[in-house]
């Protein structure tokens, strides 16, 4: 299977122009678009973020290309994408988003879980050439171990077993189970994107070599 590191990469050049705008992704979304604009004015980045994103993609192999994988319809999506579109913005650096379902060969490039998961959404950084930077990936490590420890304090209160998904809920109860996650995950909202720009800052950091205090 291709890999983001190889020149046997789908993104090329042409198909990146090929993607879908900020704008004319929100204005082909059917679902949640309010979300995604509350979202995009009350983005947590501050001014050092800002800074630190800024001197990345001055850099000459810097990120100056963003490909994000996205669906309106995921809440992991509304609640990042909105923060890159801001990053993109106040840098110039060029974001493009792909339908996750409409573009499987891109999607195939940057599975999680080991190969199985077709998670989203996943901003991948490029250069000016297209040359891959580094990429994150549906949502940061501390939202992961808090969606776990909800997921299973909402099973045990609605007295469902332990194995229980959103999709093998019983469909009588699914409404009600997926109410008192999103309840209960509400308030760590913020947290979690403050966590998700760290986490791009350190990819970038890392991959970059460039120094960032504020990690």
């Amino acid at each position: 299977m291709p890999t983001a590191t190889t020149a046997t990469t789908v993104i090329t050049p042409v198909r990146f122009e090929q993607g879908l705008t900020y704008p004319s992704f929100l204005a082909q979304a059917a679902v949640n678009v309010d979300k995604f604009e509350q979202n995009y004015k009350s983005a947590p980045l501050t001014p050092e973020d800002l800074a630190f994103f800024q001197r990345a993609a001055s850099m000459p192999q810097g990120p100056a290309r963003i490909v994000a994988i996205a669906e309106a319809w995921c809440g992991d999506v509304y609640r990042e994408l909105p923060t890159v579109a801001r990053i993109a913005d106040a840098t110039g650096i060029s974001l493009r988003v792909f339908l996750r379902d409409e573009n499987p060969d891109i999607m195939d490039e940057f599975l999680s879980n080991d190969g199985k998961s077709r998670a989203i959404p996943v901003f991948v950084f490029y250069t000016s050439d297209m040359q891959y930077i580094t990429h994150f990936t549906e949502r940061a490590e501390i939202a992961h171990r808090e969606l776990a420890e909800v997921l299973d304090q909402v099973k045990a209160q609605m007295g469902l077993p332990k194995e229980t998904t959103f999709a093998t809920a019983p469909e009588d109860r699914r409404q009600e189970f997926l109410k008192e996650v999103i309840a209960k995950l509400q308030p760590r909202s913020d947290d979690w994107r403050k966590e998700a720009i760290r986490e791009m800052r350190l990819l970038l950091s890392t991959a970059l070599h460039l120094p960032d205090r504020a990690l």
